[in-house]
């Protein structure tokens, strides 16, 4: 299969669809198996049903990537919001993991609620991970499936089309500033797809070493626009994940809500784009997965 036809492959296996509200148990089953079964980041007694829920699914837009062929949960993203109205009024970075948080401008509790959000509960089943005769997943051998060799090739992208979807739900409701929790080595890698992450705190253990990041979602956006990579995948998810009458804007109102204190950005600084702080600790290994 020739590189450019990547995206084809994807767009003829999977699909991409939003949920909010109660309609996700696919997505919920989807965590337990890979958050609790595969790797024990929570404990079989807190998740009855064979689901994995949290407060902060109610508090959030979801995303469901489909295996087409077998109608199987493949992937899973959440955007997390606190506006004004909704019942937790931090993000769960800031309820967890506060204290590893550098002293920059663009911590999430120094910008306004209403501009802020937090990418999480990444994770793509290992049905979907994994290449033609390795060994057999929680649900059975992968030849169970009978996939097609172009359909194992496509299975790397599933992870970046989920953070390309987040993008775009992050610029649809019009939150400019998102975070996430994840390994420093995935951002590394998300970094030359043209999402460029900012690392704004330590190293810390949080369903395996993880830091705080933080992305202007506009600027990811355009970013993905003008990708030579990604630009084909951004138009297709955008096309059928964003069904809603209200358009996408192409470019997010860059109004920065500087901090208390924060009278202009660092020199040298575009708007949205934080200073990068010193390099933490080395981290051990990354499963694409985000919390």
């Amino acid at each position: 299969m020739e590189s450019d036809s990547v995206v084809s492959a994807f767009k003829r296996y999977f699909e991409l669809s939003k949920r909010t509200g109660r309609n996700l148990e696919d997505i919920q089953h989807l965590r337990y198996q890979v958050y609790c079964r595969e790797f024990g980041f929570e404990r079989e007694e807190d998740c009855p049903g064979h689901k994995e829920v949290d407060e902060y699914d109610t508090q959030a837009w979801h995303c469901l990537l489909e295996h087409k062929p077998s109608r199987m949960a493949a992937g899973c993203v959440r955007v997390v919001h606190v506006d004004t109205g909704d019942p937790i009024g931090q993000l769960p970075m800031e309820r967890h993991c506060h204290d590893s948080f550098f002293d920059s401008a663009w911590r999430p509790d120094r910008l306004e609620r209403n501009s802020i959000c937090e990418v999480s509960r990444l994770a793509v089943h290992s049905m979907f991970r994994r290449r033609n005769g390795e060994a057999a997943t929680p649900i059975g051998d992968i030849e169970a499936l009978k996939l097609s060799p172009d359909q194992i090739r496509v299975f790397p992208i599933l992870a970046v089309s989920l953070f390309v979807a987040a993008t775009l739900l992050c610029v649809h409701y019009r939150k400019q500033h998102a975070f996430a929790m994840m390994e420093p080595a995935l951002a590394r890698i998300l970094r030359h797809t043209g999402l460029e992450f900012t690392q704004i705190g330590e190293v810390v253990h949080y369903h395996g070493k993880r830091a705080a990041f933080y992305i202007d979602s506009g600027e990811a956006h355009e970013s993905i626009r003008r990708s030579s990579a990604l630009s084909e995948l951004c138009r297709h998810v955008e096309a059928t994940l964003l069904r809603e009458p209200r358009p996408l804007l192409t470019s997010m109102p860059m109004r920065v809500a500087w901090p208390p204190g924060v009278a202009m950005r660092p020199a040298g600084l575009r708007a949205g784009r934080a200073p990068l702080p010193q390099q933490a600790g080395p981290e051990n290994g990354h499963r694409r997965l985000l919390n």
